[in-house]
């Protein structure tokens, strides 16, 4: 069954997507948040900051790290709203430390699949 409401939002997030295609320029520096779930619990919705984004996935801020290779859904960015419904996958995770070398937080790349 075709759903006009699920194509409009798809077109956006893929305009969302182009816009911010790093190939073509910088990668776009703290947008927002990326809301997700992850496929060991897709019952809760979580929000990361985006530190960076791109077409192809990108950086979020953390409180603890993720684990490489795990997956979930990225079902939307904000502000804007913007319906994304992208699976994701962690391609690496690290701590960040202060100049005295204690983890002041995390940092993980998801990508696009």
């Amino acid at each position: 069954m075709d759903n006009h409401q699920r194509r409009s939002s798809v077109r956006r997030a893929s305009a969302f997507l182009d816009a911010i295609e790093r190939r073509d320029t910088n990668r776009r520096a703290g947008t927002g948040e990326i809301l997700l779930f992850w496929h060991h619990d897709p019952s809760r919705i979580a929000a990361y900051e985006a530190v960076d984004t791109s077409g192809t996935g990108a950086r979020l801020r953390t409180d603890s790290p993720l684990p490489e290779g795990m997956t979930g859904v990225a079902v939307g960015f904000r502000p804007g709203d913007v319906s994304i419904e992208r699976t994701v996958m962690v391609v690496w995770s690290r701590a960040i430390r202060d100049g005295e070398g204690h983890v002041t937080h995390h940092e993980a790349g998801i990508r696009y699949l």
